[in-house]
């Protein structure tokens, strides 16, 4: 397989020569990009370290000194994935209404290209979870909970605003967190059922409507 994947990156998918000194996140991005080209290639199953060290025009050596393990890599992965799920605002958004602060907001997802491989990284997370439970803690602490603080955070803008009336911001930024996210069961157990990019900015538009007209959004003022 590996050799397979050696005579497509001479093909010309990917080029050599690239710098030998690169930042430890240079390092970085470049073999989660050939995790993602590997996978499209091969499936998950046919990135191995040594093709992974391959495609990113590394050695195994240094591919190792990035990341201990093939685990480590992949919930590294994962990470960046959900990092780029929400991040907040810049300072020029922030003056738009709610709605469109909202769906700003929760629309950015810059590197996503879809969601079969995160899916398959996280069948392999839920996997080790019984034997190893801090890994899924970890997965929580390090993407759910910032999710939700940057959303409870607009929220009490909005609350500050006088744009929404609510008690409780943190409940309600949990709930729209859960409205937002497809839930993954089906797409888990079904692959055929991964939502689409069209999809998700569907449902992204409805919760956002439903959640505020449910939970007390102020007319706007012309």
């Amino acid at each position: 397989m590996c050799q397979n994947l050696e005579n497509a990156d001479a093909a010309g998918k990917f080029r050599r020569g690239r710098p030998i000194t690169q930042t430890a996140e240079a390092r970085r991005t470049e073999i989660f990009a050939a995790l993602e080209s590997i996978y499209n290639d091969a499936g998950l199953e046919g990135a191995t370290m040594a093709c992974l060290a391959a495609r990113a025009g590394m050695s195994k050596r240094t591919l190792y000194s990035v990341f201990a393990s093939r685990t480590a890599l992949l919930r590294a992965y994962l990470h960046r994935v959900g990092d780029d799920f929400i991040r907040p605002l810049p300072a020029e958004d922030r003056s738009l209404p709610i709605a469109a602060r909202l769906e700003r907001l929760l629309s950015q997802r810059p590197r996503q290209k879809g969601f079969g491989l995160p899916l398959e990284v996280l069948r392999l997370i839920i996997a080790e979870t019984p034997t190893a439970p801090e890994v899924g803690r970890d997965l929580v602490d390090r993407i759910f909970a910032v999710d939700h603080q940057i959303i409870k955070d607009e929220l009490d803008l909005g609350v500050a605003r006088d744009e929404v009336k609510i008690d409780d911001t943190a409940q309600a930024a949990a709930l729209l967190l859960d409205m937002v996210r497809p839930w993954p069961l089906e797409s888990l157990l079904d692959p055929a059922r991964v939502p689409t990019s069209a999809h998700m900015a569907a449902r992204r538009t409805l919760a956002i409507g439903v959640f505020l007209n449910g939970i007390g959004k102020r007319p706007e003022t012309p």
